[in-house]
């Protein structure tokens, strides 16, 4: 009898902090299916309790991951990383594995151990609801942690400097801070929230909307939070293809390859080959390794100074 009131009042709380939001079957298909699964599949967990928390959702890219986190740890060495391998192959996995366990501060999270192909039963293109859904566990994951502030960014997106300033902007007039699609829209590979307020606001669901038929299915945040979104804008590098950085009145925070674990099926019917996106791909992992070295020599310099 206890037991049961607790549960009522909490419910009734809960209805009062947080609005009404629609749970549509594309947000039962995409989170609760895994979710509880993902809990047990911890591969690495964090020793350490830092902030602010980098998320990233990984699929079949272990170099540019690695370099993406080996440039955090210089710029955020007490950070929290959480890693959600999105269902890639055992030998990319494996050496993701690998590559981290010589840090202290990742939790590493695999979609694919116990549900292999959640992917498949979902019944939606996996890249679109697959990674939508990584984010939102991601999110809930930091929301249990008492997690603060949460930085995601895709595998191929690096931070190129301190982002603290980005982080002092949140307030009244702004909820979520992120690199410009188009329009309101904010995309995943470098986005900037923080959990708590926005799962109070937003619910469990917090990063779907039934508005988002037409869009990726995380755009239904940037519906949630319109008016209150602060934009980074995204320019192409001037000869690298797809390269783009992330940048506020001329600061360059970021630098987003795009493209490195599939070439998007359009440009395979416009012409583009793999050959060639191959060669793209590697020049933009050149390009962010120099912005690791030049990281690397930033902080090495008031040493020598």
């Amino acid at each position: 009898m206890i037991r049961k009131k607790v549960v009522v009042n909490l419910a009734r709380v809960r209805d009062r902090l947080v609005p009404r939001v629609v749970e549509t079957q594309i947000d039962k298909m995409v989170f609760n299916f895994t979710a509880p699964r993902l809990k047990k599949q911890v591969l690495l967990h964090s020793k350490l309790d830092g902030s602010p928390v980098f998320c990233i959702v990984h699929y079949n890219a272990p170099d540019y991951l690695l370099l993406n986190i080996s440039q955090i740890e210089l710029l955020y060495p007490k950070s929290k990383i959480y890693v959600l391998d999105n269902g890639s192959q055992r030998v990319n996995i494996d050496a993701v594995v690998k590559g981290l366990k010589r840090y202290n501060n990742i939790t590493l999270f695999a979609a694919s151990t116990e549900c292999p192909n959640w992917q498949t039963r979902i019944g939606a293109d996996r890249f679109l609801y697959s990674h939508a859904k990584g984010l939102q566990f991601l999110l809930n994951y930091a929301v249990e942690q008492q997690d603060e502030i949460i930085v995601f960014l895709d595998q191929d997106c690096i931070l190129s400097r301190n982002i603290d300033d980005l982080f002092a902007k949140f307030g009244k007039n702004v909820l979520l801070i992120g690199a410009r699609l188009i329009d309101s829209l904010v995309h995943a590979s470098f986005m900037i929230l923080q959990p708590k307020r926005i799962n109070k606001l937003f619910g469990k669901f917090s990063l779907f909307h039934e508005h988002t038929s037409s869009h990726e299915p995380y755009h239904g945040l940037c519906f949630k939070a319109k008016g209150k979104i602060l934009f980074l804008e995204g320019k192409g590098h001037d000869e690298i293809p797809f390269l783009t950085s992330y940048s506020i009145q001329d600061t360059i925070y970021a630098w987003h390859a795009w493209y490195s674990s599939r070439l998007n099926p359009k440009m395979l019917s416009e012409g583009v080959s793999v050959s060639w996106f191959q060669t793209v791909r590697k020049l933009a992992y050149e390009y962010m390794e120099q912005i690791h070295e030049e990281t690397i020599h930033r902080r090495l310099m008031p040493e020598h100074g």
